[in-house]
């Protein structure tokens, strides 16, 4: 894979992935897509479903067809491969699901024909693309890395939404929890409980941070959705997702998280390669990067330390 670790340093993670994709060859493009269909399939399976449980039924309430209002309609910001919109599309036939990204979409399978795909930055664009009161269900997953202004995103998502509508946000510290989900302290290599995958994120966050102040905000992202006010949101509810890293036994883990957690050993096998600029951009040398995606490949085959990954869901109900 080419080097593109210069243009990395020279722009913000929004920018940086939209000229990376616009320079890398097809085939890549093809590369990194699958991952993103793995990604998806990695949340589904833990969640056993396409948002958090608890919302459900306000997304089941937002999304129902009324005679008299306008047809139910769905915007995912930072869509991915836009594979968790086309099984919303085939999930709620009658609604209009639409995907957003800084890339154009190439979605492994066909969209059904209620489901389309725009090219914009969620930073920037969202108050020019959508009218207020669109959407009765907004998601945004795994993106917020990338948003530097928080208030701004999360006041033109409450815009967008009609009254009762429902937003979920997902996103998650870069840090590994243990089975009793407390925080697992960072360790060097040689010390007891290192970890590859621990050491993947550690490097990740230093480059973020450096881009973007903002990514500490996602630690607080619900008070953010919540600090827009009482006379804004019938409610605001966090759920907590824990998927292991990598299969091993444990009493804390569901069927449906065990699952989740082989599909992240697989997503996170690949992710090396997908994000080498963004680690050559940290302290690691190239020599250091390599060692890291064997260390890692190796770790999640057999897991060393039981560890879990958090994502936090913080949904809330437009009043």
């Amino acid at each position: 894979m080419r080097d593109f670790s210069e243009l990395w340093s020279q722009s913000p993670p929004l920018s940086f992935l939209s000229q990376f994709f616009e320079k890398v060859a097809n085939e890549v493009d093809a590369e990194e897509f699958s991952r993103l269909d793995l990604h998806h399939s990695m949340f589904t399976a833990a969640l056993d479903g396409l948002f958090p449980p608890p919302a459900t039924d306000a997304i089941h309430n937002a999304l129902r067809v009324r005679e008299g209002y306008a047809q139910p309609a769905v915007l995912d910001v930072g869509t991915g491969s836009g594979a968790w919109c086309i099984d919303m599309a085939k999930a709620f036939p009658d609604a209009a699901v639409i995907g957003m990204d800084l890339v154009p979409v190439k979605s492994s399978s066909v969209p059904p024909a209620s489901c389309r795909f725009d090219v914009g930055n969620a930073d920037t664009d969202l108050a020019k693309m959508y009218k207020a009161e669109s959407f009765n269900f907004i998601h945004a997953r795994s993106m917020m890395q990338g948003v530097k202004d928080f208030p701004s995103f999360i006041r033109n998502i409450q815009r967008m939404l009609r009254p009762g509508g429902v937003s979920v946000i997902m996103d998650g510290p870069l840090t590994t929890w243990d089975e009793d989900r407390q925080s697992i302290e960072y360790k060097e290599e040689g010390q007891p409980g290192f970890s590859w995958f621990r050491k993947t994120l550690y490097h990740m966050r230093e480059v973020l941070i450096t881009r973007n102040p903002n990514v500490e905000l996602i630690y607080s992202l619900p008070d953010c959705v919540r600090d827009m006010g009482d006379d804004i949101w019938e409610k605001v509810e966090t759920f907590y997702l824990f998927i292991p890293v990598g299969n091993f036994d444990s009493p804390t883990i569901s069927p449906s998280e065990r699952l989740g957690g082989k599909l992240l050993a697989e997503n996170f096998s690949r992710l090396p390669d997908s994000i080498r600029p963004m680690l050559l951009s940290s302290s690691l040398t190239p020599e250091g990067v390599d060692r890291l995606a064997a260390g890692l490949r190796a770790e999640l085959k057999e897991p060393k330390v039981k560890q879990f990954a958090q994502l936090i869901y913080t949904w809330a109900v437009k009043k």
